[in-house]
């Protein structure tokens, strides 16, 4: 008797739980098989080596992909650049190194009776069968059969821009933010739909040359900005979480209880984000004991100001968008898009000011979307998703936040039952747990998931 435990997505989540499956060995033989579609395997869409040095947004001290050893990533680095420190913002291909070593070490010391092994290739459907295990579909290859498939795809692909679909397929349009024209330069101008952490690795890169820089020019419904990361230490001024935690009925009751909070412990010499950290690690209880009503709220109102504060940029990041903006090469805005005309090689976009009821109008040379993930399951352009929501085995919350789970994992289906043989792993957790995207927040559930699929 053996056991086949198929990870659909070899990035930080496929490769993390890979690693986990091979360090727990169970109590029969076990094959491990870990299947990416894309060129970089172990390091998916966010850490594979690129031109532009785009800087991961956590410091080097606290990326450690094992909960059990806080600073491995750290002294991995150190290996290769010993000057570093726990508080540098350092290049996301290091990451995707270190992610890299880490799977190469878990193989060498696995079991003998676990097996590995890398598939190249796409999974296209999962077949659930009478005997209780899972038939793979792929692109390319033969079906195969599995006990237990985790999807761990990653971060979707952004919306599509409603108002750019009578124009798609035009040359200015780049619905992917890692997809950037090589050839723009100083008399040229980019419009950048949407003002989050996305929108800054657009402009990093398409500022790069510095004899070359474009003008740039962001839109987004509210203009927000992600606010900058500091050296702040935890404090013993972040008070007791019970008392946080008796005023999760209400968004109300949390938004005073958050900015009191933040003012203690400035007023005691401290930063603000130290209270947002602090508040992060209850974010998944609170979420699931707020009523519906008070979730929607939140995503209503609530959400993009905690997104901003939550998800913040590196310093040197933050520093070069104010360059750029203090150089008129810059320009944020608020507002919403109406529509988008032709012109020639180039795109004429009418917006309207936030609170402004005129129409402006803006002529630029390329359109990039960095609106960032979309998680509404009911959109996906994932061919895997989206035959497993048709035909019901896995759904999305009321909120369309992601793909609902059980506590460890497992996916519920359409009729609200839990899959034995079916899990998710990634950003879409926030269907149940709000906070899923910090490399903290996935090694844990990853940690938990292996050690139910090898228990």
């Amino acid at each position: 008797m053996h056991e086949v435990i198929v990870i659909v997505g070899a990035g930080f989540c496929g490769t993390v739980l890979a690693v986990n499956l091979l360090r727990r060995p169970g109590a029969i033989p076990t094959e491990i098989v870990l299947v990416e579609r894309g060129p970089a395997m172990n390091r998916g869409v966010a850490y594979a080596a690129r031109n532009i040095p785009y800087l991961l947004n956590v410091p080097a001290g606290r990326l450690s992909a094992d909960s059990a050893d806080a600073h491995q990533f750290l002294n991995f680095v150190r290996a290769q650049l010993p000057e570093a420190d726990a508080e540098d913002f350092l290049p996301r291909s290091l990451y995707g190194d270190y992610l890299e070593d880490l799977i190469e070490q878990a193989e060498r010391g696995a079991a003998p009776h676990l097996r590995f092994e890398r598939i190249r290739d796409e999974v296209l459907d999962l077949k659930p069968l009478a005997d209780r295990g899972i038939e793979i579909q792929f692109a390319k290859r033969q079906p195969m059969h599995a006990d237990k498939v985790v999807l761990a795809v990653g971060n979707p692909a952004p919306a599509p821009l409603p108002w750019l679909e009578s124009l798609r397929g035009h040359a200015a349009i780049r619905d992917d933010p890692w997809d950037l024209p090589k050839d723009v330069g100083e008399h040229q101008s980019v419009l950048i739909v949407g003002n989050g952490l996305t929108m800054a690795d657009v402009a990093l890169a398409l500022s790069s040359d510095p004899q070359r820089v474009p003008t740039l020019h962001t839109i987004s419904r509210r203009g927000l900005v992600p606010q900058t990361q500091t050296p702040f230490h935890p404090s013993s001024a972040c008070g007791n979480a019970q008392a946080l935690l008796e005023k999760s009925h209400s968004i109300r009751g949390l938004l005073k209880a958050g900015r009191e909070l933040a003012r203690k412990v400035e007023s005691a010499g401290g930063d603000w984000r130290e209270a947002v950290t602090f508040i992060r690690t209850l974010v998944p209880q609170i979420w699931r004991q707020l009523p519906a009503a008070e979730q929607a709220r939140f995503v209503r109102h609530l959400q993009a100001q905690w997104d901003i504060h939550r998800h913040r940029l590196p310093p040197e990041l933050a520093e070069r968008l104010a360059q750029l903006k203090s150089a008129g090469k810059l320009r944020i805005n608020a507002g919403r898009i109406q529509r988008a005309a032709a012109e020639g090689d180039r795109l004429r976009v009418e917006w309207r000011r936030r609170g402004r009821h005129e129409t402006s109008s803006l002529s630029v040379d390329y359109v990039v979307n960095a609106t960032g993930p979309d998680y509404v399951l009911g959109r996906t352009r994932e061919p895997l998703l989206q035959s497993l929501q048709a035909r019901g085995l896995i759904s999305s919350d009321a909120l369309s936040l992601g793909i609902r789970t059980d506590p460890a994992g497992a996916c519920v289906n359409a009729r609200g039952e839990r899959n034995e043989n079916i899990f998710y792993l990634g950003p879409m957790l926030r269907a149940d747990h709000w906070e899923a995207t910090a490399a903290t927040e996935l090694r844990g559930h990853a940690e938990r998931l292996a050690e139910r699929l090898m228990g």
